[in-house]
């Protein structure tokens, strides 16, 4: 069975099991550090690595299992607080578990079933609610960097003519963007703090908490779920403090082994397939640490929901969907609803609500103007940015058609993020990565990219972001619009923080 067919059976296969289980440049020839920052993404990866000079002997890290876990890798905790690096390692140690993230806990969802008296069960649904209102009670402005950010990025990496699908979590590359800042200093951590908008890194590191914990969502009816890991060299030394820090405040994992070894090597990959639900085998499987390197960033973002109003399996009917490149047919979901629908000069756009985990936003431009034509729009903008406060906003009864589709992307960040103005880390004369390593001359970054995922279909959507919703208004509205989504659009994923998570363009729902 095909990847996507096994996709749509596990979200159409039970209620309750579909969320909570779907739920640079070449260096001199003297130099031979680099670093490579990948992605995967359905969430999004970001994978950063970076070569260490060419190790004598048989060194080599034993590693017990394939899992990260207790059993795994052993912890160094027995480091003294005095001491200010992590130790190279001996031969035939384990891999190892230098800092921890801690999650927060979080309220599992009461099981109606379970509770027969209403007074019993509305203390719970309280302390539930109470501890998702506690994570998203964050400090003013924590999301105004990410909003630029938002915008500029999105520009960047989707703005390309094609015919191809295209899918992009700004998230992932925003918190790896913040992982890098903090690995690196001088005009190379400046450049990424630009790019970031943020002023300094005290400020990156509080507004990249902030942002994590009030996207945060795992209480077993929805999940968006952001998670980063940090894969080192067991024969380099590491600052203790900076590692540390990525753990408090980026909530990344951080182990240490043999990048040559098979079992470190697979002890990554199921990370990853861990953190994605393996909807990115196919791309996982392709990636192992270089035998040389330094260190390697995974930064995903796994999110699932259900739409809270559900299409009918019965109403789905195949039609036709005009690509740029030509006609094709398609399964197109239809329903008669009443929704929030908004528009622009050249678009029309409705949201679909997700069970306390957001909104799919759909963009629809009008007949003459293309996706790409919208993403340099003010107005599209502002309702991509700001959808809660977008003025051109009403309630109508929709009729609604929108097709089946299973979206997977990959972006190569390079060419974008110089153009964006981060260039020095790609350039090992001038980068800067002595907050991580005292022999940190001659390392820099050759490689960066993303994969996404996302897909939708009767049931719900699986994709690594979240959404919110706004301006229902109450009864029958009397106006009413049509939503056709024949041609090609925009979606966005947006968070109950109100923080868009990710963004794609479908120009063809049958590829």
């Amino acid at each position: 069975m095909k990847n996507k067919d096994i996709l749509l059976d596990m979200i159409g296969e039970t209620d309750e099991n579909l969320v909570p289980e779907l739920t640079a440049k070449k260096a001199r020839s003297s130099i031979i550090k680099w670093i490579a920052l990948g992605g995967v993404s359905a969430a999004a990866v970001f994978a950063c690595a970076a070569i260490l000079p060419k190790l004598g002997g048989d060194n080599k890290v034993s590693v017990s299992s394939s899992k990260v876990s207790e059993d795994t890798v052993s912890s160094v905790s027995e480091t003294s607080e005095n001491e200010s690096s992590i130790p190279a390692r001996k031969a035939g140690a384990k891999a190892e578990l230098l800092s921890e993230a801690v999650y927060p806990e979080m309220v599992q969802y009461p099981d109606a079933s379970k509770v027969t008296d209403y007074n019993e069960l509305q203390p719970l649904l309280d302390e539930w609610r109470k501890s998702q209102d506690d994570l998203q009670d964050q400090p003013e402005g924590y999301q105004d960097g990410f909003k630029t950010f938002f915008l500029n990025s999105t520009q960047t990496f989707l703005n390309d003519s094609s015919t191809e699908n295209m899918a992009y979590s700004p998230l992932s590359l925003y918190m790896a963007l913040g992982i890098s800042a903090e690995i690196t200093d001088g005009s190379s951590r400046q450049q990424i703090l630009n790019v970031l908008d943020e002023n300094d890194i005290e400020a990156l590191r509080s507004n990249s908490r902030s942002i994590w914990q009030a996207n945060f969502m795992d209480d077993g009816m929805s999940k968006c779920v952001l998670a980063s890991s940090f894969w080192t060299n067991s024969f380099a030394e590491y600052n203790k403090a900076t590692v540390n820090r990525l753990s408090e405040n980026y909530y990344s994992t951080v182990y240490s082994g043999d990048p040559s070894a098979d079992e470190y090597n697979k002890m990554y990959q199921d990370w990853l397939n861990a953190q994605t639900d393996g909807l990115l085998g196919d791309q996982v499987k392709e990636l192992k640490l270089d035998p040389d390197m330094v260190l390697s960033i995974a930064s995903t973002v796994n999110y699932s929901g259900k739409w809270m109003e559900k299409f009918k399996p019965e109403d789905t009917k195949q039609g036709d969907f005009h690509a740029a490149d030509g006609d094709v047919k398609c399964d197109f979901m239809n329903m008669d609803t009443v929704k929030g629908y908004s528009w622009g000069d050249h678009f029309s756009s409705i949201s679909m609500a997700l069970e306390n985990n957001g909104q799919m936003r759909l963009i629809l431009p009008d007949e003459g103007y293309t996706p790409y034509d919208l993403l340099n729009d003010d107005q599209a903008k502002e309702l991509m940015i700001n959808g809660n406060e977008y003025k051109n906003c009403k309630a109508a009864t929709v009729t609604l058609s929108v097709p089946k589709f299973d979206v997977t992307s990959s972006i190569d960040l390079q060419d974008g993020l110089e153009s964006l103005g981060i260039k020095d880390i790609f350039d090992a004369g001038k980068s800067d990565f002595s907050p991580l390593t005292e022999n940190s001359d001659g390392i820099f970054i050759s490689k960066a990219e993303q994969d996404t995922r996302v897909t939708i279909d009767e049931e719900g959507c699986k994709a690594v972001s979240m959404t919110v919703i706004g301006g229902m208004g109450g009864g029958t509205p009397d106006e009413h619009e049509d939503f056709i989504v024949d041609r090609p659009f925009i979606f966005e994923i947006v968070s109950n923080s109100g923080l868009p998570l990710f963004v794609g363009i479908v120009n063809n729902p049958a590829m």
